[in-house]
């Protein structure tokens, strides 16, 4: 199991990003370069989002004159992977996407238009966050944990059902492991995003739901909806009293996810350690860990041959939980 490094400290971040930054020619790089673009593969105002616009904000003047950040949303973001992928590897063309499109896709869709292990290389995460299993008004109140709501299911199927943000997504296959370790019928109900979803958990039109901790935290705050467990390695600081699946008995389901930082494959090595000393310069930042904290993520620094290694475990993990769960790829 591949897990981004937790409990990651200020002082250990200050550390890495000092490292990084000694061994990088900056000024030359940064007075070479007019303009960066950052492209996300998903629409403005999201976790995504702010999360490449905090960077673009830090980059700003560091790393080039102009830094800018482009949302091509569409086809679940491969768009956007597919553009920069074809784009200049001069260092500014960047990719800030989930770490999904690299080590899930592969194995979901059939005729992918990148290779996410020779196309691009890997500078660093920056944020990431487990998904959170929330329950609807649906079910009835005395059902108050993952096993009160596994027995609920069985003992009325034709209402156990769990949405997600799409289907192939990996809180799609979260639930799916879900139904397959509680030996279970667990009917998925694939939403275009968040939104959708959460409006029909709120309304009880279904069951259950996996949700982002951006979505869930002002839910379970209200009381509106009952968190039942998180697919972290360890409790989210965000969901202290909310086990993880591991807690709850069902430790296969372990999913992190995170949104990292992304070259073209023919970025040069210098560009690459000036960028991720950069971005752990700014995750070192209190006031980045606090805009962070707002939309439920953690800061995830790694150094680009960690993260590397990390993703092609991922990989090769992710590949084995599609072929046993019966998901068929996707053309």
């Amino acid at each position: 199991m591949i897990r981004f490094a937790p409990g990651v400290s200020r002082r250990h971040l200050l550390c890495a990003a000092a490292a990084l930054a000694a061994a990088a020619p900056f000024h030359s790089l940064a007075q070479a370069r007019k303009l960066a673009t950052i492209t996300t593969g998903f629409a403005t105002g999201g976790s995504l989002d702010v999360t490449a616009r905090v960077l673009a904000d830090h980059l700003r003047g560091k790393y080039a004159e102009s830094v800018i950040v482009e949302n091509k949303a569409g086809a679940s973001g491969r768009l956007a992977v597919e553009h920069v992928k074809s784009g200049a590897g001069d260092g500014s063309n960047l990719l800030v996407s989930p770490s999904g499109m690299m080590v899930l896709f592969p194995h979901i869709y059939r005729s992918l238009r990148y290779d996410p292990l020779n196309d691009f290389t890997p500078v660093t995460p920056l944020a990431k966050f487990p998904f959170v299993f929330a329950i609807s008004p649906l079910v009835p109140s005395n059902v108050r944990t993952l096993s009160d709501f596994i027995a609920w299911c069985k003992a009325n199927p034709k209402q156990a059902s769990f949405g997600s943000p799409g289907a192939g997504t990996s809180a799609h296959f979260s639930g799916i492991m879900l139904g397959r370790r509680a030996n279970m019928e667990f009917a998925h109900a694939a939403y275009r995003g968040m939104a959708p979803l959460v409006q029909d958990l709120l309304g009880g039109q279904i069951a259950s739901g996996v949700l982002t901790p951006a979505d869930a935290l002002p839910l379970m705050s209200s009381g509106k909806l009952r968190l039942l467990a998180t697919t972290g390695t360890t409790r989210s600081r965000f969901t202290p009293d909310v086990p993880t699946y591991t807690e709850a008995g069902f430790p296969e389901i372990v999913i992190e996810e995170s949104y990292s930082l992304y070259a073209p494959a023919a970025v040069s090595q210098d560009t690459v350690v000036q960028l991720a000393a950069l971005a752990h310069e700014m995750l070192a930042r209190p006031e980045t860990q606090a805009r962070l904290a707002q939309m439920g993520l953690e800061a995830a620094p790694q150094q680009p041959a960690q993260f590397k290694a990390a993703l092609k475990a991922l990989h090769d993990r992710w590949g084995g939980i599609v072929k046993t769960s019966g998901f068929t790829p996707q053309d």
